[in-house]
This record gives structure tokens, sequence and C-alpha cells, in this order.
């Protein structure tokens, strides 16, 4: 398929890791969390601020459903995402699902818990809890899982290449 989905917890580098892949292999790069801004012209944690979680993680689902990305896209979605089956059954139609997974003391380092970053509940346990929750669920709905551990994010896009085109070549394909 050539179309990539990424997955994974806030601050493991979708986005930076995307548009890196995308602009290396000539393709589209879209940003879920971007299309969400654009769509309300706030950036994210301004929506969940204003709508609550439960109405952003259907306002997520329903921009991942309505992607219908041309052939040679690199799709960058928002870290909760994984919380909606039909979202993450899109997602597994229409891209190769690419989990990158990041130690949390990674992760930690690459966020910053005092800025506002739009990450869904975050209030409710704090990201030890999310990741306990979510780590279950991206390895669920991923069919290539990149471990990211001490990297760059030019070594993260080159990992996530190097796997993506041993699985597109080995025809592991769902």
């Amino acid at each position: 398929m050539q179309t990539m989905a990424l997955i994974g917890m806030p601050g493991s580098g979708k986005s930076a890791v995307g548009r890196i892949i995308a602009d290396r292999l000539g393709w589209d790069f879209l940003d879920t969390d971007r299309l969400i801004e654009q769509r309300f012209g706030l950036k994210l944690q301004a929506v969940i601020d204003q709508v609550g979680t439960e109405a952003f993680s259907r306002i997520e689902e329903e921009t991942v459903l309505s992607l219908d990305p041309a052939e040679r896209t690199v799709i960058s979605t928002g870290g909760s995402v994984v919380y909606s089956e039909a979202a993450m059954r899109h997602l597994c139609s229409i891209s190769t699902v690419v989990f990158l997974d990041l130690p949390i003391d990674a992760i930690r380092s690459h966020i910053s818990l005092e800025a506002p970053r739009g990450i869904v509940g975050m209030d409710e346990g704090g990201l030890e809890l999310l990741y306990e929750q979510r780590f279950p669920l991206y390895h669920r709905h991923a069919q290539i899982v990149v471990l990211l551990d001490s990297c760059t994010t030019e070594e993260a896009a080159a990992r996530v290449l190097s796997q993506w085109k041993e699985y597109v070549a080995s025809d592991r394909q769902r």
C-alpha cells in the first residue's frame, strides 16, 4: 500500500518524522491535528478546552474517517486516535499503519507538561496512565512497530523507511 499512517504517543515524533519521510519519498503529507486546527482556527489545546475531550474525540474520529488520501501520502495522526475503532479500521483500510514506539522516558523529555499541547486524557491521570492505556492499542492496530529509542528525528525517519520498505517487499500487507 502506497500510503503510510503514523500512530504513537504525543511527543513520539509523528509529525516531524512524517514530514521527513514524505519529503524523502516525494509524497504528500497530512497531519490530522493540523486539519483540526485549520477547521476550528484554533490551536489543538484550545479546541479541546472549547469542546471538551469527548467531543474532541468525535472530531478526531470524523477527521480520520473523512480522509481519502491519494496514493503516496504520509499521514500523521493524533495520539488519541487509537481510542476509535472506526478510525483505526479506516486507517488500516487506506494505509500501512506504523507505530512509532518510544519509551516513556523519551516521550517525557520530548514534551513539556507545562505547555498546553492538546493531549487528550492528560488531565485524568498524567502521561504514565495514558501510556499504559494506549500502548496495547497502538500495538494491536499497527502493521509495523518501529522502536525509536535514542535516535534523532532523521534516524527515526530512516528506521521507519527501512522497516516499511521491508514490509512492502515481503508482501505482508493486509
